[in-house]
């Protein structure tokens, strides 16, 4: 009996022992205790606020509202004795996926616009005055506005873009060149105020309203005089190299002439639906004889700037 008692005793206090130990003390080696958890609250992370880049104000000095068109060119740029040289940019027309105009013959005038231009640009290099750049150096499509973007971003003072017409009568034929018209002048400032500062340099939402049309005009004004001032340089010498279309200054509102503070011209080659116009713009002999009157354009364009 007294062994009975003492197994009883003991088995007593070993239940007591174990109801005041932790959980943990009781988990066997491969037991992970249990732990209460803890209730917080998830609070998200506060969105950062986009802060706009604003491109420092190239076309303004002292604050004065008044853009300036190739200020690299200006009196003060030449008389300090720089020699930064002009940016002038070829814009072959169509490319990749838009062939453009199909000639009589089947020719593409993505063919004829990317042949012209690099003549063109060799023609330039040649001469040493002129930092020569492409919208596009192989065939590829690029679309209008990156057309416009890469020009700017370039620091552009001059673009020309390149193309080959087409009409409905086989009897159409000559070059012709475009300028802006004043009919998409309205088109050109909308561009600018629906994505601000990606034309102008200078930040169009900081600006009012009244503000900001008064400085589009300014640049406007001006960049259609340069234009309208190469233009006709240019249809001068051109008519020396080839046969121009009757009224062949034009005005149109072509995507890749809206840019406000770029003077730019677009100049159709010819017509490929007329089976003359088309064997002439095969030939690279020809092409040459236009991309030089180009370059005699370009150089008397700028002598007369400066």
């Amino acid at each position: 009996m007294a062994n009975i008692r003492e197994l009883l005793t003991l088995l007593s206090v070993l239940t007591a022992t174990a109801l005041f130990l932790p959980m943990s003390a009781c988990a066997g080696p491969n037991v992970t205790p249990r732990v209460k958890p803890t209730l917080t609250q998830t609070v998200a992370a506060p969105t950062p606020r986009r802060v706009p880049s604003v491109t420092a104000p190239r076309y303004f000095k002292n604050s004065v509202p008044h853009p300036r068109l190739a200020p690299h060119l200006s009196g003060k740029t030449m008389s300090s004795g720089l020699t930064r040289k002009p940016v002038i940019f070829i814009d072959p027309g169509h490319g990749g996926r838009d062939p453009g105009a199909i000639g009589s013959n089947g020719t593409y005038e993505k063919e004829i616009t990317t042949k012209a231009s690099n003549s063109l640009k060799s023609l330039l290099e040649r001469t040493g005055r002129y930092d020569v750049r492409m919208t596009r150096d192989r065939d590829v499509y690029v679309d209008h506005d990156l057309r416009l973007r890469v020009a700017r971003e370039g620091g552009a003072d001059l673009f020309i873009s390149l193309h080959a017409d087409s009409a409905g009568t086989k009897s159409a034929r000559g070059a012709s060149v475009y300028t802006l018209a004043d009919r998409a002048k309205g088109r050109s400032k909308k561009l600018v105020s629906s994505s601000q500062n990606w034309i102008m340099d200078v930040d169009l939402s900081k600006q009012s309203d009244p503000v900001g049309d008064i400085l589009v005009d300014l640049a406007q004004r001006k960049t259609e005089s340069q234009s309208e001032q190469f233009a006709d340089i240019l249809l001068s010498n051109l008519s020396g190299a080839t046969d121009l279309v009757g009224n062949s200054h034009r005005r149109a509102g072509y995507f890749v002439l809206l840019a406000p503070d770029v003077p730019a011209v677009l100049l159709e080659l010819g017509f490929l639906s007329n089976p003359q116009d088309e064997s002439l713009l095969l030939q690279s002999s020809h092409r040459d004889k236009m991309m030089r009157s180009v370059v005699s354009s370009i150089d008397a364009y700028f002598a007369a700037e400066r």
